[in-house]
């Protein structure tokens, strides 16, 4: 009993006027106060504070090459003006905005071992310290390349891959491109992609692509890859990586035959034959559209029966977005204007094509960007 008459007065007091304000106010304090911790603990938590949300991998990515360590000769005006009129600012030269378009670039080319690489006579940090910090000041999106035609990229340490990765990594890093066209041993790529593997694992945000060279024939049933690219996709399967991107050139398929490209009148059909590449590759090694990127050389090629004109660029550009391709690149930015007078037909400065506009394929190529 002298518990019930004490839980009755109690009661009775609860229903005093000024103990309910009190109570009321003692709820909306704890009420407020539970948000606040709430809040406090969200900011607190990665990915829920500002600057601090995962990165996501881009799934595509429409990024022309930037050759960035130009020769001295490449310096001075030879098209247009000025060469990459809108660029220089960006490369250390004399210039003004950023192609309108192009969100992001492909940097080339690193060569060497991971972690010491060099970007032909500048070491990492003075190629980052000359180009790299204007690109992330502009918030500009880049991928870094390596190796290419003329240089191998190798990796045999997971302490070296970090060390790399590290040299480059900003918020506008969206991932590492890997061109293996030099004849490296089976035992040396096979190295690269287990590092590469393990590379995936601890950065998955990053994007990892392969840029392999084809085969000259685009008929069904013919190898799409040389030897390089065979090798690589060997390594891929031997090592497990699953998340990756297959870069394929689609450029220099060789004299116009049926044996080397899809034929119009006395030249390769240029987009015609790199979308049986893609298509022939894809049945090939099971490997669907979604990983497959494009990278064509405008203009005139090494062969004069290989010209990759505006049109096909047209062409290649709605066939990757229509087919849901993981990238679309070309070779090059550097190139993307006229010739001047006197020029060789087929050069590093410039795309050897009459009457077409600055930054013409560039444009052409950005329209439609997923």
């Amino acid at each position: 009993m002298a518990i019930f008459r004490s839980s009755l007065r109690g009661a009775r007091l609860l229903q005093h006027p000024i103990v309910k304000k009190k109570h009321l106010f003692a709820s909306i304090s704890v009420a407020f106060g539970l948000i606040f911790v709430f809040w406090l603990t969200s900011c607190a938590t990665p990915g829920h504070g500002e600057g601090q949300t995962p990165r996501a991998m881009r799934q595509f990515v429409y990024s022309p090459y930037l050759y960035i360590n130009l020769p001295p000769q490449m310096a001075a005006p030879t098209f247009m003006g000025s060469l990459l009129d809108r660029v220089r600012s960006l490369i250390g030269l004399r210039g003004g905005d950023f192609p309108e378009g192009v969100k992001a670039l492909t940097l080339a080319f690193a060569t060497g071992e991971c972690g010491k690489e060099r970007w032909d006579d500048l070491s990492a940090q003075q190629m980052v310290d000359a180009h790299l910090k204007k690109l992330q000041r502009a918030k500009i999106d880049y991928v870094i390349s390596t190796g290419g035609a003329d240089g191998a990229f190798t990796c045999s340490s997971e302490q070296g891959m970090e060390k790399f990765i590290a040299h480059y990594e900003s918020p506008q890093l969206l991932g590492f491109d890997f061109d293996i066209e030099a004849g490296q041993s089976e035992e040396v790529i096979t190295q690269l992609v287990q590092q590469i593997h393990g590379a995936t694992q601890r950065h998955p945000h990053l994007r990892m692509s392969f840029t392999l060279a084809t085969a000259s024939s685009t008929e069904p049933d013919r190898p799409t890859l040389n030897a390089d690219g065979a090798t690589v996709m060997k390594a891929i399967g031997l090592v497990g990586l699953k998340n990756h991107f297959i870069n394929l050139m689609v450029m220099n398929f060789g004299e116009a035959t049926p044996d080397n490209c899809v034929v119009d009148g006395d030249r390769c059909a240029m987009a015609a034959s790199a979308m049986a590449v893609a298509r022939n590759f894809a049945k090939e090694y099971g490997v669907p559209l979604q990983q497959i990127e494009l990278t064509p050389m405008i203009g005139v090629n090494d062969l004069k029966e290989n010209v990759f004109t505006l049109s096909d660029a047209q062409q290649l550009t709605r066939y990757v977005h229509d087919n849901g391709l993981g990238g679309l690149h070309f070779w090059s930015l550097n190139r993307d204007g006229m010739c001047p007078p006197g020029s060789e037909v087929v050069s590093p400065s410039c795309h050897s094509l009459p009457g077409l506009s600055n930054l013409a394929f560039t444009h052409a190529f950005a329209a439609p960007v997923r």
